[in-house]
């Protein structure tokens, strides 16, 4: 197998690359390739692909996975991903069964044989096309997430999503959002919108804690207007007990959805902020094969993820 690992020099994580090369066998034909600019890890995953490798091994967060994906965009049936969790939030990771305090186990899968295919989440705004691995947040989710302190992620946990907020939560922008979700108009005032193919954001908060990433669905959470302690106290609620009848949360899921919203709703897709974004959203499902855990919360059985399509 003819694999490429791409990774940052620059980051404080870099000096776990020399860990990753304690597990290269002979056998293990691995070229390294390290990013130098923001957009390098798109151009080299364009330039992998191309040349024929069997697959990609991205160490970084989730806007280097982001990234890589649109390189490899359309192709993902050419290669395979593999995630080493060296970035902040690792949220992606999570989901495929990984952790930084876990990284042996990362080490040994990226050259192991367990893969499992899983969704995409294919972007149209007007005529640009993006690819979502993990969530597309918007509004209020995608500032929170962005905001979070490390120091705030080692000491609460997905608590910190939610912690940072309370410091968010004053002058607020509000948003008309109009949803068509499989042909069934929806219409909210929220604060912000999350687009979900993987369950977690702002490193670990489950924003979509029933999102499979093999199941042909994706997930949206919307955030409501609601007053400051409200909000708070919903959120918390939600972390501790997404299936409460009483959630104050709106969760709904899909296999396409038409999206617009009055202002303009920012996103960030995989943790990069984008543009306002009014857009068709839908499901590639199990199109790009990818390395996983073997207990990876974030995946179905192939019986459960059947029953979900019929």
């Amino acid at each position: 197998m003819r694999s490429v690992l791409i990774f940052n020099p620059k980051a404080g994580t870099a000096h776990r690359i020399k860990d990753f090369l304690l597990h290269l066998t002979a056998g293990a034909r691995c070229e390294l390739r390290p990013t130098s600019q923001p957009e390098d890890a798109r151009r080299i995953a364009r330039e992998v692909v191309q040349e024929g490798f069997d697959r990609l091994i991205v160490a970084g967060g989730d806007g280097t996975i982001g990234q890589a994906v649109q390189g490899i965009a359309p192709d993902f049936d050419r290669i395979e991903l593999a995630v080493l969790p060296f970035g902040t939030g690792n949220d992606l990771a999570r989901s495929l069964g990984f952790s930084p305090d876990q990284m042996e186990l990362a080490y040994e899968a990226a050259f192991a044989e367990r893969t499992e295919p899983i969704d995409l989440i294919k972007i149209t705004d007007n005529d640009e096309v993006q690819y979502c691995i993990n969530v597309a947040n918007g509004g209020f989710g995608g500032r929170v997430a962005m905001d979070i302190q490390t120091v705030d992620k080692r000491r609460w946990g997905p608590m910190a999503y939610w912690i940072t907020s309370a410091s968010r939560l004053v002058d607020l922008q509000q948003y008309q959002v109009r949803m068509d979700v499989d042909g069934t108009e929806r219409e909210f005032q929220a604060l912000g919108v999350a687009i979900a193919n993987g369950r977690f954001v702002g490193g670990g908060f489950p924003i979509a804690p029933k999102a499979l990433l093999n199941d042909g669905w994706m997930d949206i959470t919307v955030i409501p207007v609601l007053p400051t302690f409200e909000l708070l106290a919903a959120g918390l609620n939600f972390t501790l007990n997404p299936d409460a009848s009483t959630s104050r949360i709106t969760t709904l899921r899909a296999r396409q959805l038409r999206l617009h919203a009055t202002p303009e709703l920012p996103f960030s897709i995989d943790g990069e902020p984008i543009r306002h974004l009014s857009a068709t959203c839908e499901v590639l499902p199990k199109c790009l094969r990818v390395v996983v855990a073997e207990d990876a919360p974030g995946l179905c059985s192939d019986s459960h993820s059947e029953d979900w399509l019929d």
